[in-house]
């Protein structure tokens, strides 16, 4: 393989990771808002980057505002949702 060609799939490999849209946890070490923040801040500074949201595990709602529930369990479905101050609000 030539450097080109090694060039080219690893291009190839990367575009393929950025296209993806599968959310995942960053670290436990940038667990809380604040720190997630500051990671975010430092990794646009430090070049190309996509998709830098906070996400929380939360009871996903449907467009009325009401929380879906499983049809088997009668429980609400967790999944991942944006994270904003308001939403989640210290006591």
């Amino acid at each position: 393989m030539t450097l080109a060609e090694w060039t080219e799939a690893v291009q190839r490999n990367a575009d393929a990771i950025m296209a993806g849209e599968k959310v995942k946890q960053l670290s436990a070490l940038f667990d809380t808002p604040q720190h997630a923040l500051q990671f975010i801040e430092l990794a646009k500074k430090a070049g190309a980057c996509r998709d830098l949201k906070i996400r929380c595990k939360a009871a996903l709602l449907d467009e009325k505002g009401k929380k879906i529930l499983s049809p088997k369990t009668r429980m609400p479905v967790i999944g991942w949702a944006d994270w904003t101050p308001e939403s989640h609000k210290s006591a």
